[in-house]
């Protein structure tokens, strides 16, 4: 070989890995990325048996997760991404079945294990079981307020003593209960139940009275529905959020009051447009925060994400939204899991916030996962990490292979106009384009790139490039990649024209195809 066809063979190789390479950084990239400015990349911190949010709560600025597992509680300090820390609180005749909610205040764990209210310190100490009766309740300063079927009390809390304060049982039957306090006044919201019928209140409790005793909104359920997760918030108006689910799919709701005064309004359905990527659907189980004069969601939703040279998947995210004035004003991604991300509850620092949430790891086990906003999780987690390195090569050999087979056999198919041309001048010979005449090669390639042009990348390629931007969706590309074919062709035989026009065109043909499809490659299916 001489030393021309050695330069063209290096140059064609050339290309073919530079191509590589370029598809191989945008699967990098695709693999590696965060799922918004805002939000670091997500870290799995522990596994649990249950489909049940994790506890998050701050503690001498750690930021911890509670986990009830068999007689103990496992203390989990994710501050820090690098450095995962677990301790155990050893509570006898505990687990994850029988604990129904975990509260922190002021160094101590409120626990409900099997409807009865108790209490432990952070450290393992001074265990207490208050013989409360409660199936649930909340913890807002230094108030907690339990609830059970019959009636709602509210307790002041002395370290680790409970003094009755208050009391309700006009209002029976409530499923569930949230608190907040609002220019010092304590504003409870209760949702009560019995057979189809719902009832939403917001009451109002100060110094031992209650006001407010009417319900805000009534509806009725079926077998196929029902209302869950009431949540307060406040920032200048009153929220009260509310998940309504059926059999397909789930809907959050909110009522806001933007006044002291609590009258019956009708709620709102949440739509929630997710910035630069479109509008979520499936609104389901999610947590709130407050900070400042705004207020947060984070939310469990279904939303298409458009991953490189892939089309859009459907998967369940965690959505972090910014409310104000009853009206959602920003909303960004907090996860890409691209599969199912649930049960998220949020926590604040003055570093940045912190979520956690769960995803099914198969065979009724859920993994634990936690991100943040704070600088040293993104630092940590937004790297490349050996995972992504070997989904991205995997992926690229897998498309590559495809494209090429594929895409040869379609390219060839393209070429068959020319190769028609190439075949009339074999056996006509005319004068002026006989078979040897350099005419005729260009003529045969002008054929095929017109072809070309109009008819790639195939139609499934085309329908994948709509949401791309970039050289991948210039239509001139394949024409392009027919002109560099053709000049290492030119290179290779170094000659005016070809001893064999038919040969030096399948040549060409051949380098294009190989050429046009690794770059195309990525968004064959």
């Amino acid at each position: 070989m001489n030393i021309r066809k050695l330069v063209a063979v290096l140059l064609i190789i050339a290309t073919i890995v530079l191509l590589i390479l370029y598809n191989y950084e945008r699967y990098l990239k695709s693999f590696s990325q965060s799922p918004s400015k805002e939000w670091s990349r997500d870290m799995k911190i522990a596994s649990r048996d249950f489909n049940r949010g994790t506890y998050i709560f701050l503690n001498n600025s750690k930021i911890y997760a509670a986990l009830p597992k068999v007689n103990k509680i496992e203390l989990i300090d994710i501050s820090n991404p690098s450095k995962i820390l677990i301790k155990d609180i050893d509570i006898n005749g505990i687990d994850e079945s029988n604990v129904k909610e975990i509260n922190y205040c002021n160094g101590r764990f409120y626990i409900i294990k099997d409807n009865v209210l108790m209490s432990v310190g952070i450290d393992g100490s001074n265990f207490i079981n208050y013989g409360i009766n409660a199936d649930g309740f909340k913890i807002v300063d230094d108030r907690l307020i339990t609830f059970n079927s019959r009636k709602v009390n509210v307790y002041k809390i002395f370290n680790d003593k409970l003094v009755l304060e208050g009391s309700i049982s006009q209002i029976e039957n409530t499923k569930e209960i949230d608190a907040e306090k609002i220019n010092g006044k304590l504003y409870i919201g209760l949702l009560t139940g019995i057979n189809y019928d719902r009832s939403i209140y917001l009451l109002m409790y100060e110094s031992g009275r209650w006001s407010n005793l009417k319900p805000v909104y009534n509806v009725s359920v079926s077998s196929f529905s029902d209302i869950k997760n009431l949540k307060i918030a406040y920032d200048g108006g009153i929220y009260l959020f509310y998940n309504l689910t059926s059999k397909s799919d789930s809907t959050l709701k909110y009522i806001y009051y933007n006044d002291s005064k609590v009258l019956k309004v009708q709620p709102k359905n949440v739509a929630i447009n997710v910035d630069g990527i479109g509008t979520a659907d499936d609104v389901g189980d999610f947590d709130v925060l407050e900070s400042g004069t705004n207020v947060y969601t984070v939310s469990s939703v279904g939303i298409e994400l458009t991953n490189f040279g892939t089309t859009p998947i459907k998967s369940t995210e965690i959505i972090y939204s910014k409310w104000k004035n009853g009206k959602i004003e920003s909303s960004k991604l907090a996860t890409r899991t691209r599969t199912w991300a649930g049960m998220p509850k949020i926590c604040s620092t003055k570093y940045g916030n912190f979520i956690t949430w769960i995803e099914s790891d198969g065979f009724g086990r859920y993994d634990v996962y936690a991100s943040s906003t704070t600088y040293v999780y993104k630092n940590v987690l937004n790297k490349v990490r050996p995972i992504d390195k070997q989904y991205a090569l995997s992926t690229l050999i897998q498309k590559s292979a495809v494209s090429l087979l594929i895409g040869l056999i379609l390219v060839l198919a393209l070429s068959l106009p020319a190769y028609v041309w190439f075949v009339m001048i074999m056996l006509f010979e005319p004068k002026r384009f006989k078979n040897d005449s350099i005419f005729s090669f260009y003529i045969g390639t002008i054929v095929y790139m017109i072809m070309k042009y109009f008819f790639y990348p195939p139609h499934s390629v085309k329908m994948n490039l709509d949401a791309v931007f970039g050289s991948y969706s210039l239509i001139v590309i394949p024409f392009i990649f027919t002109l560099i074919s053709l000049g290492f062709v030119k290179i290779y035989y170094g000659k005016g024209k070809f001893n064999s026009n038919f040969g030096a065109f399948s040549f060409m043909v051949i380098i294009d195809a190989i050429l046009t499809n690794l770059f195309y490659g990525p968004f064959f299916t």
